[in-house]
């Protein structure tokens, strides 16, 4: 995959850039050559020891039964049609059928060859049941934990990495257990039991069986190694062209509006080409790979028929047992054969597995204290005390600097000054999205690192500039602030936050799916419908990141009145760079560069002549 010099830039995340990432991949890739790693998995399968237990006896009874079909052929050969010499008194020995009954041998052959297929199918089903059992914990474990990672953990890692490996790497390890580890072992067992039935036949050309084996090791490893690296590459390219797909679609009307549809459709079907072209060549080793290995195992075969007719010319094996051994040394090859073809899967999947596993020893910077305070229905009291913070991705850039200020309950303070200031910086620390370097927040008198994350953020209604919605109703996105509340407690947020009217023009009202991230939605819309979800947690802290960035003038007006009748009663923080929407609060906290550099109210800080005044004079020209 190639890529241009820009990429190898680090991304604005503070992340590896696109390249380095795949240049770590590959080299990770390169030392990934064990199977130790599926041993990882190991704990998910062992959860279910009756389908384990039922999956064993069913690999060994059916592989059994295959290698019975060999004796079912030895006796219809040397009983089913002769019963003459040598013959008669295997038949009389065994004591199956009638010596020359052709019809009774014939049919044991067909019970046996029944009851070897029940018992595959019911190995199939119950190795296939445990695959998508175990696949099915692994995701929702895997989901479980990344849920519960701090931000910080999102900044190192791209969101599609972490969504390849609940994805693309968990379908290599359900292919594994489900299938490719399934053939694997069966065709172990077949190889051993075959072997071993083969020399209580003739050891001699048991011996010649197996020298056949290092024949076709040594050149299927070659190619193996060959079909492996360009698998790669072909998904590599692959990922490419997924990725400029979804990034065209993503902005299908940035892409329309500049009439750019001829160059995404250029670019992707290039893209497109170079997996077709990878893939064609991959599949040029493996057909030239699947020759080498049954051409020599065929070539093997007739060599062996050949001897073992010669021997039977010299009386030393009857026709059935050529027959028997002649189907034998075919099953060995065969499933030699399949061990040798799944071991490329059973690395990719001990590679995921071990990223996997990984991303499970991924820690929360944000965790839990050991004995946690209760904190139930919350004043409101904010205490923001010699705060110091750096991003961890950006440790040498100061967000915030020696903070310190307090709110009152019922108290509207808002937090006013240029982009970078370090306004939604704090209230991500309210949030204990992150914990600052020095200093600390308390609520109520108790510093928040002595509650649990969920305690805290339970304290906390939140409306960010660009609230994510999410597929589903509107009744449900709303609901997403308070699980269980009910219809006429939903209806009621929306109407405080003028979310009704809308709503009910909708096809199906408050029931109507607004599609993937509610863009079906105006953007005003939208942040209505997440105002309302925040009305609707009635939580004692409200904090607001440009709430109403979204809104036209009069719903604007609207939404703050509805703001103004529920803050009375609750702790309300706000964000805005309109200065017009926050004129009425409380006190007004200034910001730049990190530090707090003014606060008072509106009128007391445009006397003052400071930062606040500047802005006041650009946004009102208050040049009076």
């Amino acid at each position: 995959m190639t890529n241009s010099s820009n990429n190898n830039s680090v991304d604005r995340s503070g992340g590896e850039s696109f390249t380095q990432e795949m240049q770590r991949d590959k080299a990770h890739r390169k030392k990934s050559r064990s199977l130790k790693p599926l041993r990882k998995i190991w704990p998910f399968i062992t959860k279910y020891p009756v389908l384990l237990t039922a999956f064993v006896f069913f690999l060994f009874a059916a592989s059994m039964s295959t290698l019975l079909l060999s004796y079912a052929v030895k006796y219809v050969m040397d009983c089913g049609f002769s019963s003459a010499g040598k013959n008669a008194e295997i038949c009389e020995r065994v004591s199956i059928a009638t010596p020359g009954d052709t019809k009774s041998y014939f049919l044991i052959f067909l019970v046996v060859a029944v009851t070897g297929s029940l018992f595959g199918a019911a190995r199939f089903y119950t190795i296939s049941l445990m695959g998508q059992r175990v696949i099915a914990d692994i995701r929702r474990t895997l989901y479980n934990h990344i849920t519960g990672l701090s931000p910080a953990f999102f900044e190192r890692v791209r969101t599609g990495e972490v969504l390849s490996r609940l994805t693309t790497d968990t379908m290599l390890i359900e292919t594994v257990v489900g299938s490719s580890m399934s053939i694997a072992l069966r065709s172990l067992v077949m190889v051993v039991g075959s072997v071993i039935i083969m020399f209580t036949i003739n050891w001699k050309m048991a011996v010649m069986v197996l020298a056949i084996g290092p024949a076709i090791i040594i050149p299927v490893t070659l190619f193996g190694r060959r079909v492996q690296r360009l698998s790669r590459e072909g998904q590599d390219n692959l990922a490419t062209a997924s990725g400029r797909a979804s990034e065209a679609l993503s902005s299908i009307q940035t892409v329309q509006a500049f009439t750019q549809e001829d160059t995404e459709r250029a670019k992707f079907s290039e893209a497109v080409e170079d997996t077709f072209t990878s893939q064609k060549r991959r599949l040029k080793v493996r057909a030239t790979m699947n020759f080498v290995m049954f051409g020599l195992g065929q070539i093997g075969i007739i060599s062996i028929l050949w001897n073992a007719t010669k021997s039977a010319s010299s009386g030393g094996m009857s026709g059935g047992d050529i027959g028997q051994f002649t189907m034998l040394a075919f099953v060995t090859m065969t499933n030699f054969g399949f061990v040798i073809s799944t071991w490329t899967d059973l690395l990719r999947a001990a590679g995921a597995s071990e990223r996997i596993v990984e991303l499970l020893g991924e820690v929360p910077d944000i965790t839990a204290p050991e004995n946690p305070v209760a904190l139930h229905n919350a004043k409101g009291t904010i205490d923001v005390l010699d705060l110091t913070f750096s991003y961890p991705t950006r440790q040498e850039e100061t967000a915030l600097n020696h903070v310190n200020f307090s709110v009152k309950p019922g108290e509207t303070v808002a937090l006013v000054g240029p982009s970078g200031a370090g306004k939604t910086t704090m209230f991500q620390l309210l949030l204990r999205f992150y914990d600052p370097q020095s200093g600390q927040i308390k609520i109520d008198g108790i510093a928040i690192k002595n509650l649990t994350p969920e305690t805290l953020r339970q304290q906390f209604a939140f409306v960010q500039q660009a609230t994510p919605l999410f597929s589903g109703s509107a009744i449900d996105n709303i609901r997403y602030g308070r699980a269980g509340a009910s219809d006429d407690e939903v209806i009621a947020a929306a109407r405080a936050a003028f979310a009704h009217d809308f709503i009910m023009k909708l096809p199906d009202g408050y029931d109507t799916d607004l599609g993937e991230k509610a863009l079906t939605l105006s953007g005003g819309q939208q942040q209505r419908i997440a105002i309302a979800r925040a009305i609707l947690r009635n939580a004692p802290i409200l904090l607001l990141d440009e709430a109403t960035s979204a809104l036209d003038a009069e719903s604007e007006r609207a939404v703050q009145n509805a703001f103004a009748v529920l803050s009375k009663d609750r702790t309300t923080l706000v964000i805005a760079h309109r200065l017009a929407t926050v004129k009425k609060a409380d006190r007004i906290i200034v910001m730049d560069d990190g530090k707090i550099v003014d606060q008072g109210t509106h009128k007391e800080l445009v006397k003052r002549d400071g930062l606040y005044a500047r802005l006041a004079e650009l946004q009102f020209n208050l040049e009076d």
